[in-house]
């Protein structure tokens, strides 16, 4: 009787391990310990303020502050796993290595147990240089067309400058800062927004990561306004086209004419831009001469070319020497103004007076000794006797007259003063 209450008790404890050891093998399979990968968790920079208060600024190499984890837990404790449940830091003033490495600490903050975590990356790496802070023009560029009959005027960034502070191996590269707005079917003044874009030479983007401006992480306002347009002609005030002893001979350029923008009560009155004599030839070339002329700079404030092939204008000419005439007038031909009252001119002691002519060989085929007027002063002849008096020789606009001529005469006393 007592061998079998022992047999039976033994049996019932071998049940009992039996079972522990089955549910253990049950649980283990059912929450067996796992994986979890963790993608791009950010590594916090800490202490940066150690490199700061020494006037230098820390760089770091895109890509390495991101981190992979890989977690080993059982499964219920990997279903319920989050980023949040690790902080991840880089101590530059405790892990700073060989001045160029932050080693990479993770930390688990959650209340469940792990088994461990790996991480793909073991450090930050980082270069350590001056700061520097510079001032650049922001530029702005435009996309799109205002309302049609339009155009896109004055735009305006809300600040015209900007200070970037950084590394200097960035800050040097930065070569224009620009922000990009929209102004499709926009009409009067507006304010649109865009990004900042830092750009290098090639004008590739520049990553701010390492730069602190103003616009770096908000929108930056542009105010826009629209003109309207208007086509007008252009003129050529040609007095100084030609060097002394030349003339122009020929002009032509190209376009004819131009649209300018600006408000109604600027443009309204405007019919022909007018371009000053100095534009055309201003190192007194001769024969013939191509001139490419920027009239964009001779338009009032406020009025602009909004078409940039618009605003040259490529000005060929023709300039060539002046041949002359010589006409010779007798003392008879010539006009007499102001004569002195009592006397008159004695015209057998006025000798003949050559009148030499210049111009472009077209203009002076024409002209005959009609088209020419001589007349000689006598204002200052007050009593009777010879004397050498200026005379001025007037000839049709295209032609040049001589200068300081002078003709003898004599003065006698008329017959009603004898």
């Amino acid at each position: 009787m007592r061998t079998r209450l022992f047999n039976n008790f033994l049996l019932k404890i071998l049940s009992v391990i039996a079972a522990v050891v089955l549910w253990l093998i049950v649980v283990n399979i059912d929450d067996a310990v796992g994986s979890r990968p963790l993608r791009n968790i950010k590594v916090d920079m800490v202490n940066m303020e150690a490199i700061t208060s020494q006037g230098q600024m820390c760089r770091i190499e895109e890509g390495t502050n991101v981190v992979d984890l890989t977690v080993y837990a059982r499964r219920s404790v990997l279903n319920n796993l989050k980023a949040s449940d690790f902080v991840v830091t880089a101590d530059i003033q405790k892990d700073l290595q060989y001045g160029s490495m932050v080693k990479i600490e993770v930390k688990y903050i959650g209340d469940a147990t792990i088994e461990r975590v790996e991480q793909n990356r073991e450090n930050v790496l980082v270069s350590i240089e001056e700061s520097v802070t510079e001032q650049f023009k922001v530029a702005v560029r435009t996309q799109g067309e205002p309302e049609k009959g339009l155009v896109a005027g004055s735009a305006i960034p809300e600040q015209t400058l900007v200070e970037v502070t950084g590394p200097v191996s960035v800050v040097e590269r930065i070569k224009r800062v620009e922000v990009e707005v929209s102004i499709a079917g926009i009409t009067g003044t507006v304010v649109r927004s865009g990004k900042l874009r830092l750009l290098d030479g090639d004008g590739a983007e520049i990553k701010g990561s390492s730069l602190e401006y103003y616009g770096k992480d908000t929108d930056f306002n542009v105010t826009i306004t629209t003109l309207n347009k208007k086509e007008v002609g252009i003129s050529f005030d040609i007095s100084q086209a030609a060097p002394e002893g030349y003339g122009l001979s020929a002009i032509s350029y190209t376009p004819e004419t131009v649209t300018i923008a600006g408000t109604n009560a600027q443009i309204r009155n405007i019919y022909n831009l007018n371009i000053p004599p100095e534009a055309l030839n201003p190192n007194g070339e001769t024969g013939r001469v191509e001139r490419a002329v920027d009239i964009s700079q001779y338009l009032d404030e406020g009025i602009v070319i909004p078409d940039e092939d618009e605003r040259e204008i490529v000005v060929i000419m023709e300039i060539t020497q002046h041949v002359t005439q010589t006409y010779v007038f007798s003392g008879e031909q010539v006009q007499y103004l102001n004569m002195p009252e009592g006397l008159e001119l004695d015209l057998s002691e006025t000798g003949p007076l050559e009148v030499i002519v210049s111009g472009l060989e077209s203009d002076l085929s024409g002209l005959t000794i009609e088209g020419i007027t001589v007349s000689a002063d006598l204002s200052e002849c007050r009593r009777p006797g010879s004397y050498m008096v200026p005379v001025t020789v007037s000839v049709p606009e295209a032609l040049r007259a001589p200068e300081g001529l002078e003709i003898a005469v004599t003065l006698v006393r008329g017959a009603e003063g004898q």
